[in-house]
């Protein structure tokens, strides 16, 4: 560029007077758009005195701020004199590409003012144009793509349900986690091929725990609330288990995305992190836990409550395969009347004998006991249909947005929106809504504003010894959750012209749930340091003097360090979304040197 001056990082307020950076690069934005319009009345044989005149009014501006360029110019080189040598050649630097730079705009503008035919003009223009396009800074607005926006679910594509034990062999073998060995891979039970009191005694010798089933992992935390919980339930499996399954509402996605940690803030969990939760309130408890994985099959109408209240089969099961959930539906004298998906539950080795799991002196043999936290039925209120009770004119309330807003549709942005109108009319219906809610239902709760639903809880004080549903093939068993499962994201920065990577940093998001991730930049040297400490902070130092390194911290832990880069140059940031069972996702956003940003992921729920 001919001269760039910081911008959001020299100034606190966006309120004080532009410097004289920013009223520079005015002036040539200027000059180019005039240069612009002269170059297309050219073409079609129109007369360009009046743009020319414009182009030698903003000459003038140019010639005036380069005396104040250059005054300041001096101020700098004052305040620098006792900085390290770099810094000073930073700055001699930067002078002389302003003047090479300058020296070329005069030769464009002197070509502009020598031109006398036609031809000569259309030439001149198109070279001052390009001139200030190759010298522009990056544009700061980025358009807006529809099909990426920052809040979306990816577009999850069906599958069905395995139902052989194979099937989930070939995909431990792809992925590499044999390690995490299918202890049993059968379709149905065992029945006729042990008695039961062999198989208890088999699933005791053969089966017994391991080390792992009581090992802390990714997702099995024992942070402080899961220890508290587990002690105020009294280490008991009976109390765990229903605590869990009578708390936790069910969100259909796939994969572990949140962990026990999370799950245990949000209580709005999938099959993954309700077991995961479970098994660390066993583990915390001294109860060997782990998961399993297979294919099960149930009632359609179990399904449609489970899944959210649906009245229509085909949508409960597009629901639940938008979540990335293997699923189809089965279909019986023309209508779906049960529905196969893949699913995740846990099994927990305590004592079953007469006592069930309860805690007892007995000490009966111990065998695995499955359990499922996440399945369950929910009573559902219907909400106030507030749009009939206290109507709001939405179309007028956009029609008048778009009538008094600057739309540009071909670089897709909107200015110039009345902030005033929108903020008093949604205060107005908020009002209103008030006004309704305390007048017709002064007791209401938020549920019974928006709808609720409420769990069916069962309390039987026992542990049940078989699954609420019919299991058509266990697949695997895992002490800890395979990598291929779990939801992971990537944070990169790189240049956004060269596409080159600068930074990359990869974590899976039960790691990262809840945590307070951020992106900053550092001084990159101790020279540099000292040079902002030297003009009193970040916001005062001339850009082009320092160089920052890009951060990416996790709870303020250091995790990845980029290249160094200008203070207040722009660069690309991509989260890399990694989906089990999907593929990648690309969230990209523009960052400026020496900005600080807060990330947030928000794991929990889907529409």
């Amino acid at each position: 560029m001919v001269y760039a001056a910081p911008k959001d990082t020299q100034k606190k307020s966006r309120k004080k007077e532009k410097d004289v950076g920013e009223r520079f690069e005015e002036a040539l934005e200027r000059i180019k758009k005039e240069s612009e319009e002269a170059e297309r009345k050219i073409k079609i044989g129109e007369d360009v005195d009046e743009e020319e005149k414009e182009i030698e009014k903003e000459e003038l501006e140019i010639d005036a701020l380069d005396a104040e360029i250059r005054k300041k110019f001096m101020e700098t080189e004052e305040k620098i004199k006792d900085l390290p040598e770099e810094i000073k050649e930073r700055h001699r630097e930067f002078k002389r590409e302003y003047e090479k730079n300058l020296k070329e705009l005069k030769r464009h503008l002197k070509a502009i003012k020598k031109a006398r035919s036609r031809e000569e003009k259309e030439l001149s223009h198109k070279g001052l144009k390009e001139f200030l396009e190759r010298k522009s800074p990056p544009e700061r607005h980025t358009p807006l793509d529809p099909e990426k926006l920052p809040h979306r679910v990816p577009r999850i594509k069906k599958k069905k349900p395995r139902t052989k034990p194979e099937e989930f062999e070939q995909e431990q073998r792809a992925y590499g986690t044999e390690k995490s060995p299918i202890l049993v891979a059968s379709n149905g039970s065992l029945k006729g091929l042990v008695t039961s009191g062999s198989l208890l005694l088999a699933q005791a010798t053969m089966d017994a725990p391991t080390p792992e089933d009581l090992s802390e992992t990714v997702e099995v935390q024992f942070t402080q609330e899961i220890r508290e919980l587990a002690l105020q339930l009294d280490h008991n499996p009976v109390k765990i288990y229903e605590w869990v399954r009578n708390n936790i509402e069910f969100v259909p996605t796939y994969g572990s995305i949140q962990g026990a940690r999370m799950c245990l803030w949000t209580k709005e969990c999938n099959a993954f992190d309700t077991a995961s939760l479970l098994i660390a309130l066993l583990r915390v408890s001294g109860i060997p836990a782990r998961y399993v994985y297979g294919t099960i099959e149930l009632p359609i109408d179990k399904v449609m409550n489970w899944a959210g209240g649906f009245s229509d089969a085909e949508s409960a099961i597009d629901f639940i395969a938008s979540g990335g959930i293997p699923v189809t539906g089965l279909v019986s004298g023309g209508s779906i009347k049960a529905v196969r998906m893949e699913h995740v539950w846990v099994e927990a080795w305590v004592g079953y004998g007469p006592y069930s799991g309860r805690p007892s002196s007995l000490n009966p043999v111990k065998r695995w006991i499955p359990l499922d936290g996440s399945f369950k039925q929910y009573i559902y209120t219907e909400g106030v249909d507030l749009t009939s009770a206290v109507p709001f004119d939405s179309q007028s309330f956009i029609d008048y947005i778009q009538s008094t807003a600057t739309i540009n549709e071909a670089e897709g942005y909107v200015t110039n929106v009345d902030s005033t109108y929108i903020q008093t009319t949604l205060t107005d219906y908020q009002s209103r809504l008030q006004e309704y809610i305390n007048q017709n239902m002064p007791n209401a709760t938020v549920g019974d504003i928006i709808g609720k639903r409420d769990i069916i809880k069962q309390e039987m004080g026992i542990l049940p010894v078989t699954l609420p549903y019919k299991k058509i093939v266990t697949g695997a068993r895992y002490s800890e959750v395979p990598d291929n499962l779990r939801h992971k994201v990537t944070f990169e920065i790189r240049d956004p012209y060269l596409l080159e990577v600068d930074l990359s940093y990869t974590a899976s998001i039960p790691e990262l749930a809840g945590k307070r991730i951020t992106l900053s930049y550092a001084p990159a040297t101790t020279d540099d340091e000292d040079t902002i400490t030297s003009y009193g902070g970040i916001y005062n130092v001339p850009a082009y003097l320092v160089k920052m390194k890009p951060q990416i911290k996790v709870e303020g832990m250091v995790k990845a360090i980029g290249e160094s880069i200008g203070l207040g140059e722009q660069q690309t940031f991509d989260m890399r979304f990694s989906i089990p069972g999907y593929g990648t996702d690309i969230v990209s956003n523009r960052v400026t040197a020496g900005a600080y940003y807060g990330i947030g992921l928000n794991p929990y729920k889907i529409p």
